[in-house]
Formats: structure tokens, sequence, C-alpha cells
């Protein structure tokens, strides 16, 4: 007769009873002791472990202890979660009934041991379960059906681990020989035709993973299909959650759906438990992740070791060859952007994300990578534009990518204008909440400040906008924009014009000049860039939003044309002085 705790381990995800009190097993899945079991202990079982007591505490030479007080000790520790202590009890119970069988025993007296005997290798079996050790309780299991070879519970719990193992056939050949010795037992009736359920599944997950691979996701309904895939997964995986097949099979369905971390995580476990490195579709797998997640020389060194295993892996070489052509691509633009040479360095970048061999969302990681390095490249260029489509498209593939929303921000503000400053200050505070450090935080506070001051000037003139250059302009550039705009609009070009032309003529060749006073004088363009007033430019202690003392006196814009043009060594078929004096011939 098996003793209590074989009562407790029935199954709907564990090995556990439906009259529960709940504990929590090592690997996360819910125990359930059967009180009521405990309470209505066999009572058969009880007077066969006295009786046989008894007779070896009149023959034993030991210390006086029989198994029947160890199994209690077992039974107590495993009632605590204690399954180790319970282990310890149980192979203790096992040992002292093994020693206890010998000739002198009658036939009913050995049948009553052996009887004994499968009750304490069932309830280690139970024990072991709960630490994982599968193996070594099925091994139990064998055990007890050898010393008792009608005992049903044996039988059922072996059939529950092996499922648990995800060995499908091996558990309803044990169900099978179960419900010989019990025909119409319903539970276990259930619990096989459930592995029949189970085994559909794996077989329908397989082959949904199976044309996603030889389509490489391209066929129509791929994501439905990966995702029903990965549904299915799950499903099995309650029952069976140390089935090692099944988590590979995660794997990929998680891989094709561009969850690549938690691909990789699960690889990790899947080592851990065993699988082992020389797995050539784990380390592919693997590989693949890691190329996902943007570790692009850790996936090379996976793939070189599937090759190793399998020197004649096709697709194991097929994308290490491009990945190692990819990685050197990357590396060039590095070495080019680190010697300021920015043209090549973004050509190098561009031939990169050429080559990337997946489609964009399977790369996500290392693609918002090289296109960051792009649009760095652009940036030293001053090709803003450039810069905030490559660090756009970066954001689409990793919208947690703080400097890739750093870098955008950047370039808005420098483009100017008020929908841009307004896009540069969400840039800036998204990258505010994804910031780790308390130095970049403070960093990113000073910079929305900066853009709300420039979001407040967009409204205003912008003297960058008005001579046509952008904020990061030269010196020279500044002064090249200016004489062509002050060119342009200088009233004695448009003295045929109409009265409205006139005026407007004049009110931009004011504002141009204005601007390049300004912006030409670094003090004053430093307080403008801070948010100074305009009216208070020309005061040293303004500070931004505020008036102070003083205005801005400024210079009549005839005048800084005329000493403009002085500088630049004057301009044929202009002279004179006045408001209006300047002549084109």
């Amino acid at each position: 007769m098996e003793s209590p705790v074989d009562s407790y381990l029935t199954t709907s995800s564990s090995y556990l009873a439906d009259d529960e009190m709940t504990t929590v097993e090592d690997g996360g899945s819910p125990v359930v002791h059967n009180q009521s079991a405990t309470e209505s202990m066999d009572q058969s079982a009880t007077v066969n472990e006295e009786k046989m007591n008894n007779k070896m505490d009149e023959e034993s030479v030991d210390d006086g202890v029989g198994h029947a007080e160890h199994k209690d000790n077992g039974n107590a520790c495993y009632l605590k979660g204690d399954y180790r202590g319970a282990i310890a009890h149980y192979t203790l119970a096992i040992e002292t009934a093994r020693s206890d069988l010998n000739d002198e025993l009658t036939d009913e007296e050995t049948k009553e041991l052996k009887t004994l005997l499968a009750s304490y290798y069932s309830n280690r079996a139970a024990a072991f379960t709960m630490i994982l050790k599968h193996d070594e309780a099925i091994t139990d299991c064998d055990s007890a059906i050898e010393h008792n070879p009608d005992f049903f519970k044996a039988f059922t719990r072996k059939a529950k681990i092996l499922t648990t193992k995800g060995d499908l056939d091996g558990a309803l050949k044990t169900f099978s020989l179960a419900l010989v010795r019990d025909p119409n037992n319903a539970k276990t009736i259930k619990d096989k035709d459930e592995v029949l359920e189970v085994k559909q599944r794996f077989q329908n997950a397989t082959n949904l993973i199976k044309k996603h691979r030889d389509s490489g996701g391209t066929h129509p309904g791929a994501q439905r299909d990966a995702k029903q895939a990965l549904a299915l997964i799950e499903i099995i995986l309650s029952p069976c959650r140390a089935w090692k097949e099944a988590m590979l099979l995660k794997v990929e369905a998680l891989n094709n759906l561009a969850r690549f971390e938690e691909a990789y995580a699960l690889t990790t476990k899947l080592i851990r438990l065993g699988m082992g490195n020389q797995n050539t579709e784990l380390v592919l797998l693997r590989a693949e992740s890691l190329f996902a997640i943007g570790q692009i020389d850790d996936a090379i060194t996976h793939l070189r070791q599937v090759i190793g295993f399998d020197p004649d892996h096709a697709r194991a070489k097929v994308i290490l060859r491009t990945l190692r052509t990819l990685a050197k691509k990357k590396a060039e633009g590095d070495v080019a952007y680190k010697a300021r040479d920015f043209e090549k360095a973004m050509a190098e970048y561009s031939l990169a994300l050429e080559m990337c061999p997946c489609p964009p969302r399977e790369s996500a990681s290392y693609r918002a990578k090289v296109l960051f390095n792009r649009a760095s490249s652009h940036a030293a260029l001053r090709n803003h534009n450039e810069v905030i489509d490559d660090c756009t498209e970066a954001i689409q593939l990793d919208n947690e990518y703080t400097k890739a929303y750093k870098r955008r921000a950047a370039s808005l503000l420098i483009i100017g204008g008020k929908e841009e400053c307004e896009k540069a200050t969400r840039d800036y505070e998204k990258a505010l909440k994804l910031a780790k450090t308390d130095e970049e935080k403070e960093d990113i506070e000073k910079k929305i400040r900066s853009a709300q001051v420039q979001l407040k000037r967009a409204s205003r003139k912008d003297f960058y906008k008005i001579l046509g250059v952008t904020r990061d302009a030269t010196d020279a550039e500044i002064k090249k924009s200016y004489r062509k705009k002050a060119l342009k609009w200088h009233p004695d070009r448009h003295g045929n014009s109409t009265e409205e032309q006139k005026k407007k003529a004049e009110e931009t060749f004011r504002d141009v000049n204005l601007a390049y006073e300004v912006l030409s004088d670094p003090q004053k363009k430093q307080r403008y860039d801070e948010g100074v007033e305009e009216q208070d430019l020309d005061n040293p202690h303004a500070r931004p939003g505020g008036h102070d003392m003083g205005g801005h006196g400024g210079i009549d814009p005839n005048v800084l044309f005329q000493m403009f043009m002085q500088q630049q060594g004057g301009m044929g078929g202009m002279g004179g002085s006045g408001r209006n004096s300047f002549h084109f011939g």
C-alpha cells in the first residue's frame, strides 16, 4: 500500500490532487497538498508497517529505527516543503526496508515488505519531481513498479513525469499500462487523452515553424502563423514544462516574432538545463538572436562554434560569411569616422545597411546602431535633414534608443522653426524618461530648457532663418549669406517696383541687416541663442525672458551694409551715403 504522500501528488499541471492546500515548488509550478488524505492514512499500510517492524525489532541488530519511522520523517519534511530532507529520509526508509528483505521472511511477509518498499520509492519520486530531478524520479517509479507490478499510482506518476519531460510516446505507453490495472479510471483516461492532444498541438506548431523557416518568413500570413505557433507552444509547455525540444521550438517562434531578447534568454535557460553547446540548432538560434540584438561579434563566435561541430552546416556557413562581411564594413566605417573622413564613413555604413541579410525587423538593433552611426556622419557634415531621417528610422527599429532621440533633437533645433523646436522638445523628454544616470538626466534637462527657449523664440524673428543659415553656420557662411540677401533686398534694386514691393524690400533689408548685426557679433549671438529678447541684446546683463536695463540700440542698416561692403573690398557701381544711397549700375 502507498503512504500518505502518494495521495498528495496528482495533477493538472503538476502532480497533485483536487482537495488542496497550495504551496510552490522550486520550478514555480503549483504544488497542492491533500490535507484530508493525510488524515485518512491507509490503515492497512500502517498495520503492515507495524507488523513488519515488530518482527524486525526482534531480529534486527541496528539502532532500532525502522523504515516506517524514516518514512514518517520524510512525509513531515515533504509537507514543510523540505524536499531534499524528505529525499534523505525516504532513502533511509528504502535502505532499511531493503536490508530487511531476507530468506527468513515468509512469502506473505516478503510481499508486504515489497509493497511498502514500492511506496517509499514512489514517495521519493514525488520529492525528486519537486526539485526538478525528473530522471531520478522516473528511476524511482521503475523501482516501485519492480517491487509491486500492480502499483497503479507508480504507473500514473511515471506517465506524468514523462509528460513533463516531453516523452509523449513513453507517457502514453505508461498510461496504457496503468489502465490495464484499472481500466475504468476516469482521471487516467482523461490524462492520456490530454497527452494525445499535446502531441497533436506539437505537430501543428512544428509545421507552422517549418513553413516560416522554408519561406524565410515571407509567405502570406507569416506573422499570424508565427503567433499561432507560439500560442500552441505555450499551451504545450504548461503540462510539459521540462520539454527541452518544445522550448527550443519556442526560441525559433520568438525569433520569428522579433522577440529576440526573450529568445536569447530562453537559449541561456536551455544551456543551463543541460541541452549543451553541442546542439547545433540551439547555438544557431542563439547566434541569430545575438545578431538581432546588435551583438554581431558574439553571433559570429557562435556561428563558428556551429561549423566546428558540423563543418557542412550550410545555413550557418552562409550566415557567417555574410556577418563577417557586414562586420568588416561597419568597422571600416568606424575607422573612417574616427579619422574624420565622414564621407567615407557614411558610404561604408550605407553598404553595411544594404548587406543586412535579414528583413529590417529581424536585425532591428544592429540596423539601428548602423543608422545612428551614419546619422552621426551626416551631423558632422551638417546634413541635418539626413540626420533626422536616419535617426527616425533607427527609433522605429528601437524605440528606446536614447542616443537617437538626442541626436535627432539636436538636428531639429539646428534647423529651427516652431514645429522643429516642438519635436525636439518631445525627443528630449522621451530621452529623459530613458536616461539611466543622474548625470545624463541633468544634461538632458538642460537641453530641454534650451529647446523651450528656442521654441519661444521661434514665434518671433528668427535671425538664422532671415539669413537663410542653420544654427551651426560658420562666420564665413553667415557673411556670405548676408551679402547675398543684402544685395537682393537693397532698396535701390527695387526702385521700379510697386509701393507694396518697395515696402517689403525695405523691411526685409532692415531685418537682414539686424540679423547680421547680431549673428556676426559673438557676444550678441550668444545672448540671442540663450533666449535674450531682441531689444536687450546690447545689454550684457540681460537674461532670457527679461528686459533688464537698457535697450537694443542697433546700427542703421545702410551704415552696416556700407561698412560690410568696405570690408569686403567694395562693390562696383555702389557708392554714396545716406539712407538709400547705394546704387546698382
